[in-house]
């Protein structure tokens, strides 16, 4: 995978994306006071200090963050139209992968095919940059 490529791309997306803007914004802030509120207690109370001081940090950082919704439910709540053309974009991302498209359309075989196929980085980066678009454009 190209990481400068991937950089852009996620730089793009966030800067592109309200909803994944605050999606990011959130959970970096939350992050970091659970990461400082790990790293007071490791200080002074070594290893178990750690443990404490990150969940009590977690607490502070769900009670201070600002509130934000995650990327799945950006994608959630993309307009039906917008979400139909992502759902055919990635079904033929999968089904150029070897998914067998006369099934696809069966309950839980998307899902399936999304598992196996997804696990190739070639499939894997295909489908992402398909939700980034989708989710991007919104």
């Amino acid at each position: 995978m190209n990481f400068n490529l991937a950089h852009g791309e996620l730089v793009s997306f966030l800067q592109s994306s309200a909803s994944m803007r605050s999606t990011a914004s959130g959970s970096l802030k939350a992050g970091l006071i659970a990461g400082g509120g790990a790293l007071a207690g490791g200080v002074f109370l070594g290893p178990l200090g750690a443990m404490i001081g990150g969940i009590v940090g977690s607490v502070v950082g769900y009670i201070k963050g600002d509130p934000y919704d995650g990327a799945v439910t950006a994608v959630t709540e993309l307009p039906a139209a917008r979400r139909d053309a992502l759902l055919t974009e990635v079904s033929e991302i999968l089904i150029a992968a070897g998914a067998i498209a006369n099934t696809m359309h069966l309950e839980g075989n998307f899902m399936t095919s999304l598992e196996q196929f997804a696990s190739q980085p070639a499939v894997r980066d295909k489908v992402w940059s398909a939700v980034v678009r989708g989710v991007a454009a919104n």
